[in-house]
């Protein structure tokens, strides 16, 4: 019973971001004009070459800034998109199995997350931004090792270090829904 309501609740929460990500998507496109970007002697190098922008390599290394960079930034961008994946991700099991979700699903699910994350995180260089996507990574870790992921993945620390993410990417100027 306990597993069910928390999937309702994981369900309901899942469902309001993802809804107030498209309201946002679509206010900001509403009013940002978009520009195509710049091509770039970036493209030629080899794909493990420092980048002088700080994009990830195609192995998802992101280099270390030479004079402050936008790591940051692509950190905040690559884990927002792996939580909108793991949600994503979550209510497509949950609305095939009545609001059910198997601990081995959420277990895969929470291991994509990480894996994702962790993938952003290598070869990053110390800031606060790394430090709570880690934390947010390792809690996606433990939570996926337990024997009950989903209700593992309820737990206060795991929405601690959500919040301590969403506040170290506003700084930076990355929006982020968690």
């Amino acid at each position: 019973m306990r597993t069910r309501i928390t999937a309702a609740v994981l369900f309901t929460a899942a469902a309001l971001s993802l809804s107030a990500c498209s309201d946002d998507d679509k206010t900001e496109a509403g009013s940002t004009p978009t520009t195509a970007p710049a091509a770039s002697s970036v493209a030629s190098a080899p794909s493990d070459a420092p980048r002088p922008d700080n994009t990830p390599s195609q192995n998802g290394a992101i280099p270390a800034p030479a004079g402050g960079g936008n790591a940051d930034k692509v950190i905040c961008e690559a884990t927002n998109t792996a939580g909108e994946s793991m949600k994503t991700a979550m209510l497509t099991i949950m609305k095939a199995n009545n609001g059910d979700i198997k601990p081995a699903d959420a277990k895969k699910i929470l291991d994509d997350f990480t894996k994702a994350v962790n993938q952003a995180l290598d070869q990053a260089p110390e800031s606060t931004v790394a430090t709570a996507a880690r934390k947010i990574s390792d809690e996606a870790a433990k939570a996926a090792a337990a024997s009950d992921p989903v209700d593992a993945a309820a737990a206060p620390e795991f929405e601690k270090a959500g919040t301590a993410f969403t506040t170290a990417c506003k700084t930076v100027g990355v929006p982020v829904n968690f």
